[in-house]
Protein backbone atom coordinates (compact mmCIF):
# COMPACT_ATOMS: atom_id res chain seq x y z
CA UNK A 1 0.00 0.00 0.00
CA UNK A 2 1.32 3.28 -0.72
CA UNK A 3 2.59 5.67 1.64
CA UNK A 4 -0.17 9.22 2.93
CA UNK A 5 0.58 11.87 4.20
CA UNK A 6 4.19 10.31 4.56
CA UNK A 7 3.20 7.17 6.56
CA UNK A 8 3.83 3.72 5.60
CA UNK A 9 0.53 1.79 6.71
CA UNK A 10 1.29 -1.30 7.50
CA UNK A 11 -1.12 -4.19 6.51
CA UNK A 12 -1.16 -7.27 9.43
CA UNK A 13 -2.67 -10.99 8.48
CA UNK A 14 -6.65 -11.31 9.46
CA UNK A 15 -6.91 -13.72 11.87
CA UNK A 16 -10.45 -15.81 11.48
CA UNK A 17 -12.91 -15.99 14.28
CA UNK A 18 -12.25 -18.61 15.91
CA UNK A 19 -14.33 -22.02 15.90
CA UNK A 20 -15.65 -22.24 19.13
CA UNK A 21 -16.60 -17.92 18.79
CA UNK A 22 -18.85 -18.65 16.22
CA UNK A 23 -20.36 -22.12 17.67
CA UNK A 24 -20.83 -20.55 21.20
CA UNK A 25 -22.28 -17.06 19.48
CA UNK A 26 -25.20 -19.65 18.04
CA UNK A 27 -25.33 -21.36 20.97
CA UNK A 28 -26.50 -18.16 23.07
CA UNK A 29 -28.52 -17.07 20.25
CA UNK A 30 -30.22 -19.99 20.08
CA UNK A 31 -30.57 -20.41 24.08
CA UNK A 32 -31.94 -16.97 24.50
CA UNK A 33 -34.92 -17.58 21.53
CA UNK A 34 -35.91 -20.48 23.44
CA UNK A 35 -36.08 -18.53 26.41
CA UNK A 36 -39.24 -16.59 25.14
CA UNK A 37 -40.42 -19.34 22.68
CA UNK A 38 -43.83 -20.58 23.26
CA UNK A 39 -42.75 -24.13 24.62
CA UNK A 40 -46.46 -25.63 25.46
CA UNK A 41 -47.03 -25.19 21.69
CA UNK A 42 -46.12 -28.75 20.11
CA UNK A 43 -46.21 -27.83 16.71
CA UNK A 44 -43.07 -25.58 17.22
CA UNK A 45 -41.29 -28.02 19.48
CA UNK A 46 -41.79 -30.47 16.21
CA UNK A 47 -41.02 -28.41 13.70
CA UNK A 48 -37.80 -27.04 16.15
CA UNK A 49 -36.36 -30.92 16.31
CA UNK A 50 -36.83 -31.33 12.85
CA UNK A 51 -34.54 -28.62 11.86
CA UNK A 52 -31.78 -29.92 14.88
CA UNK A 53 -32.14 -33.16 13.39
CA UNK A 54 -31.41 -31.51 9.83
CA UNK A 55 -28.19 -29.54 11.26
CA UNK A 56 -26.73 -32.23 13.16
CA UNK A 57 -27.48 -34.39 9.31
CA UNK A 58 -25.57 -31.44 8.23
CA UNK A 59 -22.88 -31.83 10.49
CA UNK A 60 -22.12 -35.25 9.60
CA UNK A 61 -22.79 -34.84 5.65
CA UNK A 62 -18.99 -34.66 4.85
CA UNK A 63 -17.56 -37.08 7.05
CA UNK A 64 -17.73 -40.38 5.67
CA UNK A 65 -15.07 -39.43 2.33
CA UNK A 66 -12.87 -38.08 4.42
CA UNK A 67 -12.53 -40.71 6.83
CA UNK A 68 -12.23 -43.55 4.22
CA UNK A 69 -9.65 -41.70 2.11
CA UNK A 70 -7.60 -40.58 5.47
CA UNK A 71 -7.58 -43.57 7.19
CA UNK A 72 -6.65 -45.78 4.19
CA UNK A 73 -3.61 -43.32 3.56
CA UNK A 74 -3.04 -43.39 7.45
CA UNK A 75 -3.07 -47.06 7.46
CA UNK A 76 -0.39 -47.50 4.54
CA UNK A 77 2.19 -44.58 5.92
CA UNK A 78 1.88 -46.80 9.34
CA UNK A 79 2.66 -50.45 7.45
CA UNK A 80 5.68 -48.66 5.49
CA UNK A 81 6.97 -47.85 8.62
CA UNK A 82 5.94 -50.75 10.65
CA UNK A 83 4.36 -49.17 13.43
CA UNK A 84 0.91 -49.67 12.40
CA UNK A 85 0.33 -52.89 14.98
CA UNK A 86 2.24 -50.86 17.84
CA UNK A 87 -0.38 -47.46 17.12
CA UNK A 88 -2.98 -49.21 17.32
CA UNK A 89 -2.04 -51.56 20.49
CA UNK A 90 -1.16 -48.31 22.41
CA UNK A 91 -4.39 -46.64 20.93
CA UNK A 92 -6.52 -49.95 22.44
CA UNK A 93 -4.42 -49.73 25.79
CA UNK A 94 -5.47 -46.08 26.08
CA UNK A 95 -8.93 -46.79 25.42
CA UNK A 96 -9.39 -49.33 27.87
CA UNK A 97 -7.11 -47.71 30.82
CA UNK A 98 -9.30 -44.16 30.70
CA UNK A 99 -12.74 -46.28 30.28
CA UNK A 100 -11.72 -48.18 33.48
CA UNK A 101 -10.60 -44.91 35.10
CA UNK A 102 -13.90 -42.92 34.09
CA UNK A 103 -16.12 -45.65 35.25
CA UNK A 104 -14.41 -45.69 38.69
CA UNK A 105 -14.38 -42.09 38.96
CA UNK A 106 -18.09 -41.90 38.38
CA UNK A 107 -18.47 -44.87 40.74
CA UNK A 108 -16.67 -43.05 43.61
CA UNK A 109 -18.40 -39.60 42.87
CA UNK A 110 -22.19 -40.71 43.16
CA UNK A 111 -21.24 -42.80 45.98
CA UNK A 112 -19.56 -39.90 47.71
CA UNK A 113 -22.12 -36.85 46.46
CA UNK A 114 -25.24 -39.74 47.29
CA UNK A 115 -27.68 -37.36 44.90
CA UNK A 116 -31.58 -36.91 46.46
CA UNK A 117 -33.42 -39.44 45.08
CA UNK A 118 -35.73 -39.13 42.73
CA UNK A 119 -39.56 -40.08 42.98
CA UNK A 120 -40.59 -43.37 41.57
CA UNK A 121 -43.67 -42.43 39.09
CA UNK A 122 -45.39 -43.81 35.87
CA UNK A 123 -43.63 -43.00 33.00
CA UNK A 124 -45.16 -44.48 29.75
CA UNK A 125 -42.47 -47.44 27.91
CA UNK A 126 -41.04 -46.15 24.62
CA UNK A 127 -39.34 -48.46 21.65
CA UNK A 128 -35.36 -48.10 22.67
CA UNK A 129 -33.06 -49.51 20.68
CA UNK A 130 -31.09 -53.00 21.21
CA UNK A 131 -27.67 -53.30 22.19
CA UNK A 132 -27.67 -55.51 19.25
CA UNK A 133 -23.89 -57.01 19.68
CA UNK A 134 -24.56 -59.35 17.05
CA UNK A 135 -25.67 -57.17 14.33
CA UNK A 136 -22.51 -54.80 14.82
CA UNK A 137 -20.52 -57.70 13.85
CA UNK A 138 -23.15 -58.56 10.99
CA UNK A 139 -22.27 -54.98 9.73
CA UNK A 140 -18.82 -54.92 10.36
CA UNK A 141 -18.88 -57.31 7.32
CA UNK A 142 -21.53 -56.68 5.04
CA UNK A 143 -22.29 -58.96 2.13
CA UNK A 144 -20.60 -56.00 0.09
CA UNK A 145 -17.76 -54.02 0.71
CA UNK A 146 -19.59 -51.29 -0.73
CA UNK A 147 -22.36 -51.49 1.72
CA UNK A 148 -20.07 -49.49 4.03
CA UNK A 149 -20.54 -46.37 2.43
CA UNK A 150 -24.36 -46.56 2.85
CA UNK A 151 -24.54 -46.84 6.68
CA UNK A 152 -24.62 -42.90 8.29
CA UNK A 153 -24.05 -44.25 11.73
CA UNK A 154 -21.82 -46.67 12.07
CA UNK A 155 -18.05 -45.74 10.87
CA UNK A 156 -16.65 -48.89 11.75
CA UNK A 157 -17.58 -50.55 8.70
CA UNK A 158 -16.25 -47.84 6.48
CA UNK A 159 -13.04 -47.77 8.43
CA UNK A 160 -12.58 -51.42 8.35
CA UNK A 161 -13.00 -51.51 4.47
CA UNK A 162 -10.20 -48.03 4.02
CA UNK A 163 -8.24 -50.20 6.43
CA UNK A 164 -7.98 -53.05 3.52
CA UNK A 165 -7.58 -50.72 0.94
CA UNK A 166 -4.75 -48.93 2.76
CA UNK A 167 -2.94 -52.17 3.51
CA UNK A 168 -3.73 -53.80 -0.11
CA UNK A 169 -1.46 -50.44 -1.35
CA UNK A 170 1.78 -52.39 0.24
CA UNK A 171 1.33 -55.48 -1.56
CA UNK A 172 2.46 -53.84 -4.68
CA UNK A 173 3.71 -50.51 -4.38
CA UNK A 174 4.31 -50.23 -7.97
CA UNK A 175 0.68 -50.58 -9.26
CA UNK A 176 -0.75 -48.95 -6.10
CA UNK A 177 1.35 -45.74 -7.40
CA UNK A 178 -1.33 -43.82 -9.35
CA UNK A 179 -4.37 -45.14 -6.39
CA UNK A 180 -2.28 -43.41 -3.52
CA UNK A 181 -1.83 -40.25 -5.42
CA UNK A 182 -5.63 -40.33 -5.93
CA UNK A 183 -6.68 -41.59 -2.82
CA UNK A 184 -3.68 -38.72 -1.06
CA UNK A 185 -5.53 -35.99 -3.57
CA UNK A 186 -8.99 -36.85 -2.50
CA UNK A 187 -8.63 -36.97 1.17
CA UNK A 188 -7.00 -33.58 1.16
CA UNK A 189 -9.79 -32.45 -1.39
CA UNK A 190 -12.71 -33.65 1.07
CA UNK A 191 -10.92 -32.36 3.76
CA UNK A 192 -11.36 -28.97 2.39
CA UNK A 193 -15.43 -29.77 1.86
CA UNK A 194 -15.54 -30.69 5.11
CA UNK A 195 -13.49 -27.45 6.75
CA UNK A 196 -16.82 -25.55 5.37
CA UNK A 197 -19.11 -27.85 6.92
CA UNK A 198 -17.53 -27.51 10.20
CA UNK A 199 -17.54 -23.39 9.91
CA UNK A 200 -21.32 -23.39 8.58
CA UNK A 201 -22.30 -25.77 11.15
CA UNK A 202 -22.42 -22.39 13.69
CA UNK A 203 -25.19 -21.48 12.32
CA UNK A 204 -27.12 -25.06 12.72
CA UNK A 205 -25.90 -24.34 16.23
CA UNK A 206 -28.93 -22.11 16.99
CA UNK A 207 -31.59 -24.84 16.02
CA UNK A 208 -30.10 -27.68 18.22
CA UNK A 209 -29.39 -25.47 21.01
CA UNK A 210 -33.00 -24.52 20.84
CA UNK A 211 -34.18 -27.51 20.80
CA UNK A 212 -31.88 -28.68 24.01
CA UNK A 213 -32.86 -25.60 25.72
CA UNK A 214 -36.12 -26.94 25.18
CA UNK A 215 -35.81 -30.09 26.29
CA UNK A 216 -34.05 -28.88 29.58
CA UNK A 217 -36.66 -26.23 30.27
CA UNK A 218 -39.57 -29.55 30.31
CA UNK A 219 -36.73 -31.41 32.60
CA UNK A 220 -36.23 -28.53 35.25
CA UNK A 221 -40.11 -28.20 35.46
CA UNK A 222 -40.50 -31.25 36.82
CA UNK A 223 -37.94 -30.37 40.11
CA UNK A 224 -36.62 -33.61 40.87
CA UNK A 225 -33.65 -33.93 38.68
CA UNK A 226 -31.82 -30.83 39.64
CA UNK A 227 -29.58 -32.92 41.91
CA UNK A 228 -28.40 -35.62 39.63
CA UNK A 229 -27.93 -32.38 36.76
CA UNK A 230 -25.81 -30.86 38.81
CA UNK A 231 -23.88 -34.26 39.82
CA UNK A 232 -23.22 -35.20 35.91
CA UNK A 233 -21.96 -31.30 35.38
CA UNK A 234 -19.79 -30.95 38.19
CA UNK A 235 -18.54 -34.84 37.23
CA UNK A 236 -18.03 -32.70 33.79
CA UNK A 237 -16.00 -30.10 34.69
CA UNK A 238 -14.12 -31.84 37.13
CA UNK A 239 -12.59 -34.14 34.93
CA UNK A 240 -11.52 -31.17 32.09
CA UNK A 241 -10.45 -28.55 34.64
CA UNK A 242 -8.39 -30.57 36.73
CA UNK A 243 -8.30 -35.06 35.60
CA UNK A 244 -7.50 -34.39 31.84
CA UNK A 245 -4.80 -31.76 32.27
CA UNK A 246 -3.10 -33.99 35.16
CA UNK A 247 -3.32 -36.92 32.58
CA UNK A 248 -1.74 -34.97 29.84
CA UNK A 249 1.13 -33.46 31.57
CA UNK A 250 1.62 -37.15 32.84
CA UNK A 251 2.39 -38.41 29.33
CA UNK A 252 3.28 -35.29 27.68
CA UNK A 253 5.92 -33.69 29.85
CA UNK A 254 6.28 -29.74 30.33
CA UNK A 255 3.65 -29.53 27.63
CA UNK A 256 0.89 -26.89 28.85
CA UNK A 257 -2.00 -29.25 29.19
CA UNK A 258 -4.49 -26.68 28.96
CA UNK A 259 -3.48 -25.73 25.46
CA UNK A 260 -5.53 -29.42 24.61
CA UNK A 261 -8.58 -28.04 26.94
CA UNK A 262 -8.47 -25.00 24.61
CA UNK A 263 -8.26 -26.83 21.30
CA UNK A 264 -11.04 -29.24 22.50
CA UNK A 265 -13.34 -26.20 23.53
CA UNK A 266 -15.44 -26.07 20.02
CA UNK A 267 -15.59 -30.03 19.82
CA UNK A 268 -16.84 -30.31 23.32
CA UNK A 269 -19.63 -27.41 23.06
CA UNK A 270 -21.21 -29.34 19.38
CA UNK A 271 -20.84 -32.66 21.70
CA UNK A 272 -22.35 -31.26 24.78
CA UNK A 273 -25.39 -29.41 22.68
CA UNK A 274 -25.99 -31.97 20.10
CA UNK A 275 -25.10 -35.35 21.69
CA UNK A 276 -23.49 -36.58 18.31
CA UNK A 277 -20.16 -38.33 18.23
CA UNK A 278 -20.45 -38.64 14.07
CA UNK A 279 -21.37 -34.70 13.87
CA UNK A 280 -18.64 -33.91 16.42
CA UNK A 281 -15.59 -35.98 14.97
CA UNK A 282 -15.34 -33.82 11.85
CA UNK A 283 -14.99 -30.80 14.62
CA UNK A 284 -12.00 -32.98 16.56
CA UNK A 285 -10.02 -34.34 13.26
CA UNK A 286 -10.00 -29.92 12.33
CA UNK A 287 -8.53 -29.44 15.67
CA UNK A 288 -6.73 -31.95 16.04
CA UNK A 289 -4.52 -31.26 12.78
CA UNK A 290 -5.08 -27.38 12.55
CA UNK A 291 -4.52 -26.31 16.35
CA UNK A 292 -2.34 -29.17 18.20
CA UNK A 293 -0.76 -30.08 14.47
CA UNK A 294 -1.38 -33.76 14.99
CA UNK A 295 0.60 -35.47 11.43
CA UNK A 296 -2.62 -36.95 9.41
CA UNK A 297 -1.14 -40.31 9.92
CA UNK A 298 -1.55 -40.58 13.55
CA UNK A 299 -5.09 -38.65 13.63
CA UNK A 300 -6.56 -40.35 10.80
CA UNK A 301 -6.47 -43.86 12.61
CA UNK A 302 -6.71 -43.27 15.97
CA UNK A 303 -9.50 -40.65 16.14
CA UNK A 304 -11.96 -43.10 14.56
CA UNK A 305 -11.31 -45.69 17.11
CA UNK A 306 -11.73 -43.17 20.17
CA UNK A 307 -14.77 -41.94 18.64
CA UNK A 308 -16.09 -45.73 17.64
CA UNK A 309 -14.78 -47.52 20.98
CA UNK A 310 -13.35 -44.30 23.23
CA UNK A 311 -16.85 -44.17 25.62
CA UNK A 312 -15.23 -43.80 28.26
CA UNK A 313 -17.59 -41.09 29.53
CA UNK A 314 -21.12 -42.84 28.67
CA UNK A 315 -19.69 -45.88 30.90
CA UNK A 316 -19.10 -43.00 33.25
CA UNK A 317 -22.75 -41.87 33.03
CA UNK A 318 -24.33 -45.33 32.92
CA UNK A 319 -22.61 -46.20 36.03
CA UNK A 320 -23.43 -42.78 37.67
CA UNK A 321 -27.44 -43.31 36.39
CA UNK A 322 -27.87 -46.54 37.38
CA UNK A 323 -26.73 -46.05 41.07
CA UNK A 324 -28.77 -43.10 41.14
CA UNK A 325 -31.72 -45.79 39.77
CA UNK A 326 -30.44 -48.39 42.78
CA UNK A 327 -30.74 -45.22 44.94
CA UNK A 328 -33.85 -44.17 43.88
CA UNK A 329 -35.77 -47.67 44.73
CA UNK A 330 -34.15 -48.75 48.01
CA UNK A 331 -32.41 -47.28 50.86
CA UNK A 332 -31.06 -50.01 51.02
CA UNK A 333 -26.99 -50.03 50.37
CA UNK A 334 -25.38 -51.88 47.46
CA UNK A 335 -23.09 -54.21 47.93
CA UNK A 336 -19.44 -54.09 46.86
CA UNK A 337 -20.07 -56.72 44.48
CA UNK A 338 -22.86 -54.97 42.88
CA UNK A 339 -20.53 -52.02 42.28
CA UNK A 340 -17.93 -54.31 40.71
CA UNK A 341 -20.76 -55.78 38.56
CA UNK A 342 -21.83 -52.45 37.24
CA UNK A 343 -18.71 -51.24 36.31
CA UNK A 344 -17.75 -53.97 34.46
CA UNK A 345 -20.36 -54.58 32.68
CA UNK A 346 -21.15 -50.76 32.03
CA UNK A 347 -17.09 -50.57 30.64
CA UNK A 348 -18.08 -53.56 28.15
CA UNK A 349 -21.07 -52.29 26.67
CA UNK A 350 -19.73 -49.21 25.93
CA UNK A 351 -17.22 -50.73 23.54
CA UNK A 352 -20.06 -51.94 21.81
CA UNK A 353 -21.52 -48.74 21.01
CA UNK A 354 -20.33 -47.59 17.79
CA UNK A 355 -23.57 -48.12 16.08
CA UNK A 356 -25.46 -45.38 18.60
CA UNK A 357 -23.25 -42.28 17.87
CA UNK A 358 -25.82 -39.95 19.67
CA UNK A 359 -28.29 -41.67 22.51
CA UNK A 360 -25.54 -44.45 23.15
CA UNK A 361 -25.71 -43.60 26.96
CA UNK A 362 -29.49 -44.41 27.29
CA UNK A 363 -29.51 -48.06 25.27
CA UNK A 364 -26.74 -48.22 27.66
CA UNK A 365 -28.31 -47.67 30.50
CA UNK A 366 -31.26 -49.46 29.37
CA UNK A 367 -29.24 -52.48 29.01
CA UNK A 368 -27.86 -52.82 32.54
CA UNK A 369 -30.85 -52.57 33.70
CA UNK A 370 -32.40 -55.59 31.87
CA UNK A 371 -28.99 -57.31 32.76
CA UNK A 372 -29.33 -56.45 36.35
CA UNK A 373 -32.89 -57.55 36.75
CA UNK A 374 -34.44 -58.02 40.32
CA UNK A 375 -37.51 -56.08 39.02
CA UNK A 376 -35.59 -53.20 37.63
CA UNK A 377 -35.48 -53.78 33.74
CA UNK A 378 -37.83 -50.61 33.28
CA UNK A 379 -35.77 -48.86 35.89
CA UNK A 380 -34.23 -46.35 32.89
CA UNK A 381 -37.74 -45.22 32.27
CA UNK A 382 -37.57 -42.62 35.68
CA UNK A 383 -34.52 -41.54 34.10
CA UNK A 384 -36.20 -40.71 30.49
CA UNK A 385 -37.05 -37.01 31.05
CA UNK A 386 -33.06 -36.64 31.62
CA UNK A 387 -31.97 -38.98 29.06
CA UNK A 388 -30.84 -35.84 26.42
CA UNK A 389 -28.53 -34.74 29.48
CA UNK A 390 -26.86 -37.62 30.29
CA UNK A 391 -26.20 -38.19 26.72
CA UNK A 392 -24.64 -34.36 26.25
CA UNK A 393 -22.45 -35.17 29.30
CA UNK A 394 -20.99 -38.33 28.18
CA UNK A 395 -20.80 -36.97 24.82
CA UNK A 396 -18.75 -33.89 25.70
CA UNK A 397 -16.60 -36.74 27.86
CA UNK A 398 -15.97 -38.96 25.23
CA UNK A 399 -14.97 -35.72 22.66
CA UNK A 400 -12.39 -34.86 25.33
CA UNK A 401 -11.09 -38.12 25.39
CA UNK A 402 -10.65 -38.90 21.45
CA UNK A 403 -8.94 -35.26 21.26
CA UNK A 404 -6.73 -36.07 24.50
CA UNK A 405 -5.58 -39.41 23.94
CA UNK A 406 -5.16 -38.51 19.95
CA UNK A 407 -2.51 -35.96 21.37
CA UNK A 408 -0.74 -38.61 23.56
CA UNK A 409 -0.23 -40.99 21.36
CA UNK A 410 0.89 -38.56 18.83
CA UNK A 411 3.02 -36.98 21.34
CA UNK A 412 4.51 -40.23 22.57
CA UNK A 413 5.46 -40.98 19.13
CA UNK A 414 7.17 -37.61 17.97
CA UNK A 415 3.92 -36.94 15.73
CA UNK A 416 3.33 -33.34 16.73
CA UNK A 417 3.87 -30.41 14.61
CA UNK A 418 4.27 -27.43 17.68
CA UNK A 419 1.59 -24.44 17.05
CA UNK A 420 1.08 -21.20 18.73
CA UNK A 421 -2.00 -20.67 19.95
CA UNK A 422 -3.00 -18.00 18.47
CA UNK A 423 -2.68 -19.85 15.46
CA UNK A 424 -5.25 -22.30 16.29
CA UNK A 425 -8.61 -22.49 14.83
Amino acid sequence: MPPIDGITRIRYPQVPMKIWIKYLAGILAGIAFALIAPTQNAAFSSVVQYISDLAVAFGRYALYPVLFFSFAIGVYELRESKNLFRLGAMTSGIIIITTIVLAVTGLVLVLARNPSRIPIFVEGATETAKLGVGESFRQLFPSSAFEAFTNGAFILPLCAAAGFAGAGFAVDKNAAKASLTLFDSLSRVFYSIMTFFVDIISVGMIAISVNWTLQFRAMLSMKVFADFVLLLFFILVFLAGAVYPLVIRIFCGTINPYRVLYASTASMIAAFFSGDANMTLPILIRHANESLGVRRRISSVTMPMFSIFGRGGTALTVVVSFIVILKSYSSLGIAFYDMIWIVGVSIVISLFLGRFPSGGAYVALATVCALYGRGFESGYLILKPVAFFICSVACAIDALTTIAGTYIVAKCWDMVNHRDLRFFI
